[in-house]
């Protein structure tokens, strides 16, 4: 049994009223619905199920029928350049649930971060002037106890404790496109998206947020945080930088992310362009996800009982998914994955290196029961830590992350060598059969987006090698990945012909390389949309 995924939306199971099964992940993202894909979180005609219609006067929020925005309850309304209209004056200082509350009575919101980043008087002045400078809630988490606070004069950010009595504004919301497109983007009004081949970014910089918080902000507007593969595809093709880093979905160790500074399409990976924040670090960050349809991920109800990482592996790919990467655990988690024991459980992103032990690790996160308010941190007590790590040999439970899938996908014909295919349960990866002539990193990524496939990552490889890859080159030749590790790093792996005993584990098959040097290295192409 899975859990569906959609937004900040707590769902209870996957919907099948077009005759599916909960267990098959759906071409339909989210439910169909007299024949249509429709978003039961916000459609008023099917308002948390298939004809349940919400009165007039009513919106759907969250799969349920609320009263519509009343603006006249705004005091001193100002309409922002994307249409969100706004208290003008800062309300009394409440805790936060009294705020938000305040402003549900009569159907409006507190905004987001980003909203209030945006309006604030240091981007557009829409809203924010020099003097305000006292911290507002947004609708933003930070971990289980603080929620995010921005200020209009210059859109900077803290975090709170929820408890804490502090001033806010309420917004009425534009009605909004179900995907990733207009204004759910962050960018100047008209122009907020950036098109990368199927998938839309942010053309601007979001405000600094902690991981978890960056998570929450995209996961509301029909997208994920960025991964590093896609921002430096967007990055090549023109996506516009201001030098400033930002932080990816990609964890450099178990306590840091990947974070990239560029000005322009010129770019290459170095000390200075990669950089490693802390997962609780306030660094600015951009959403993506795919424009043309609902990003609607599938997570394990329960625990599967402790394996190697590599037996993990294979068992989600038997299943038609993946061993999640960390920050989409930490996403479902986030949106109500349900039945956390509080126990270590595997993701797939490399997490560092000890040179005591030579082992490599890989992140893991625990969780207890539901917790919305996951804070995604190493640091802290035993109490509060949720991400840590483990050597790769070891044993730990783990669940997996099921894609939906692209009806209209046609497989790939440009696969060098011819295309190696992986599928199970309508979920399909296709490879090259052969390695591609050595490149950086950063020209391998950019060369096999403009085949419309992506570097294989090392989870790809790790999947695909022990499903029979062939052509392996042998020792003496390691493949480039698109996973990046402590400091100027990226992995690499090798293996020898056809390979399935590959464990990915270090020396005998992985280790790490600067992203500098030119390697071999395999496209990837799937019909998920992740």
């Amino acid at each position: 049994m899975r859990w569906c995924a959609f937004a900040a939306l707590l769902v209870t199971g996957c919907h099948a009223s077009n005759g599916s099964t909960p267990d098959a992940p759906p071409s339909c993202p989210i439910d169909t619905c007299d024949g249509s894909c429709t978003d039961l979180s916000n459609d008023p005609l099917n308002c948390g199920a298939c004809g349940s219609a919400c009165a007039s006067g009513e919106v759907c929020t969250d799969s349920a029928c609320i009263q519509a925005c009343d603006a006249s309850m705004l005091s001193a309304e100002i309409t922002d350049p994307w249409n969100l209209q706004w208290d003008g004056l800062d309300r009394p200082a409440l805790a936060y649930d009294a705020a938000a509350a305040a402003c549900k009575a009569f159907g409006a919101r507190l905004p987001t971060a980003t909203e209030l980043y945006r309006a604030s008087a240091s981007q557009s002045g829409a809203v924010g002037q020099s003097f305000n400078t006292a911290p507002l809630w947004t609708a933003v988490p930070a971990d289980k106890l603080n929620q995010v606070t921005a200020k209009l004069a210059d859109g900077a950010t803290a975090s709170t404790p929820a408890a804490t009595a502090t001033a806010f504004r309420c917004v009425c919301p534009a009605a909004l496109p179900k995907t990733f497109t207009g204004k759910h983007c962050n960018g100047e009004p008209g122009s907020e998206c950036f098109p990368v081949g199927a998938y839309n970014l942010d053309a601007k910089d979001r405000p600094a947020l902690r991981r978890s918080s960056a998570l929450w902000e995209c996961a509301n507007e029909h997208a994920h945080l960025v991964e590093s593969e896609l921002l430096i595809e967007g990055i090549r093709a023109g996506l516009p930088g201001t030098g400033t880093a930002v932080a990816t979905a990609d964890s450099a160790t178990y306590n840091t992310l990947a974070a990239f500074a560029w000005t322009g399409p010129a770019f290459a990976i170095t000390a200075t362009s990669l950089t490693n924040p802390a997962l609780t670090a306030a660094t600015p960050f951009r959403c993506a996800g795919p424009r043309a349809a609902v990003v609607a991920n599938h997570g394990d109800l329960m625990d599967t009982a402790a394996a190697t990482w590599a037996a993990a592996h294979d068992a989600c790919v038997v299943r038609g998914g993946h061993l999640p990467r960390a920050a989409e655990l930490g996403e479902l988690i986030q949106q109500g994955l349900p039945n956390g024991s509080n126990a270590s459980v595997w993701t797939s992103d490399q997490a560092g290196y000890n040179s005591t032990t030579t082992f490599f690790y890989a992140e893991v996160l625990n969780w207890s029961a539901l917790d919305q308010r996951f804070s995604f941190q190493y640091t802290g007590t035993a109490a509060t830590q949720t991400a840590t790590w483990l050597a790769k040999q070891s044993t730990a439970p783990f669940r997996c992350i099921y894609y939906p899938l692209d009806a209209a996908y046609v497989a790939p014909t440009t696969c060098t060598g011819g295309c190696f295919m992986v599928t199970a349960s309508g979920s399909t990866m296709w490879f090259d059969t052969m390695n591609r002539p050595a490149a950086t990193v950063a020209n391998a990524i950019f060369d096999c987006s403009t085949a419309g496939a992506r570097l294989a990552s090392e989870r790809d490889l790790t999947e695909a090698i022990r499903a029979g890859l062939p052509n392996g080159a042998g020792t003496a030749t390691y493949v480039l990945t698109s996973d990046f590790a402590t400091g100027v790093m990226a992995t690499i792996v090798r293996w020898t012909g056809v390979e399935i005993a590959f464990t990915d584990q270090y020396p005998t098959y992985m280790t790490w390389s600067d992203p500098g040097t030119a390697r071999p290295y395999r496209c990837m192409w799937t019909n998920e949309l992740r």
